[in-house]
């Protein structure tokens, strides 16, 4: 009788809250936005997407492109309520990262900022190191072996060095992981995160990183009035030391002091970004590469400005994804795709209204 009792109790306030104006208007928003999915899936498959593809004399069957996610450097949501465990990060590198291309890795540091753990591992190039990356690193590739310092030390691979400190990361305490590296946002993270899709290594980094912290641009928000932000000077500054840059070990290790006297562990877990962002990032900078120059026309004509044009080829999108969907369905084929959700759940392009009110318009006019 109670059981009974407690589930017409529940029934009676399922009914009162699907009743409530706020759960109903969830309801609109969801079935619009099923709708809005549905006319996109439409648009961008053509004909495939139809019933009895085949019987007509001209099918149109060209398919747009998936939609890329714009990167977002936001916060890592599994972090909250957790205590993650902080990996001081430090590569070194055959040179820097020129035009998009990325150096190759000559050094892995990396050391557990609680319980001091540390790894280091050499990397074989397959480049050559330039100069001055020779005279700051004192690390040396004659093509076969690495010297360090003059002296010749065991180095691996790059995947087995991957492999390795994703091992490491293993033997240590069971969390989330976030590593944290000085200039990591512009330089280590780019670089690291390009070594692993280049080696194949993505679901297994991703399955144990879970976030990024720049430690350059934490120290810089806590502490604004520093004469200056390199390792170095912080390591005066903060730990009245003096110690020697550009080994990824050393560095690290000083890295490790230098936060524990500037910020707090609650600092690093806020300032932390998504370990995925960097791979979307190179995603949507390929495709922006790839279609922005068809987009120019649009620019020069006032239809898109240069930052709008931006997100449309990093979105996926060319000139000739727009002429198809304009085709296609017009108008609300425009819309639909700029505001078809991506992977993340976030609108490929934009779902803002205004700008859709602003720009729609034009390239209708445009392609007509």
């Amino acid at each position: 009788m109670k059981f009974s009792s407690k589930m017409d109790d529940n029934r009676v306030k399922k009914r009162e809250k699907t009743s409530l104006p706020e759960t109903k208007r969830r309801r609109l928003i969801l079935k619009q936005e099923r709708a809005n999915q549905k006319n996109a899936s439409e648009v961008l498959e053509g004909s495939t997407y139809q019933s009895e593809i085949g019987l007509g004399a001209e099918a149109d069957i060209e398919t747009i492109p998936d939609p890329v996610s714009k990167p977002t450097f936001g916060a890592v949501q599994k972090l909250k309520n957790t205590r993650p465990l902080f990996i001081i990060f430090d590569l070194e590198t055959t040179g820097l990262i020129r035009q998009g291309a990325m150096p190759h890795v000559t050094q892995i540091g990396a050391v557990e900022m609680e319980s001091g753990e540390a790894f280091s591992t050499y990397v074989l190039p397959k480049i050559s190191i330039e100069p001055g990356a020779e005279q700051a690193t004192g690390i040396v590739y004659d093509g076969t072996s690495v010297f360090a310092h003059g002296l010749k030390v065991a180095a691996v691979p790059i995947r087995e060095a991957l492999s390795n400190f994703l091992k490491w990361l293993s033997t240590l305490r069971n969390c989330e992981v976030v590593l944290v590296a000085h200039n990591g946002r512009v330089f280590d993270f780019r670089v690291l995160s390009n070594a692993v899709v280049c080696t194949g290594l993505q679901k297994q980094f991703l399955d144990k990183v879970s976030g990024f912290t720049d430690s350059l641009s934490l120290i810089r928000s806590k502490h604004k009035k520093l004469e200056k932000y390199t390792q170095i000077f912080l390591a005066k500054h903060f730990c009245n030391e003096s110690y020697s840059a550009h080994d990824a070990l050393e560095d690290v290790k000083m890295l490790s002091k230098i936060l524990s006297n500037a910020v707090s562990n609650s600092d690093l877990c806020k300032a932390a970004y998504d370990s995925e962002t960097h791979f979307l990032q190179d995603k949507f900078n390929s495709a922006k590469s790839l279609y922005l120059p068809s987009l120019n026309v649009l620019v020069g004509n006032g239809v898109l400005n240069m930052s709008m044009a931006e997100n449309v080829a990093g979105s996926g999108l060319g000139l000739h994804h727009l002429k198809i969907v304009h085709r296609r369905a017009g108008e609300d084929g425009l819309r639909n795709v700029f505001c078809a959700k991506n992977v993340h759940g976030k609108p490929r392009v934009t779902n803002d209204c205004k700008v859709l009110d602003r720009v729609v318009p034009k390239l209708c006019k445009f392609f007509s």
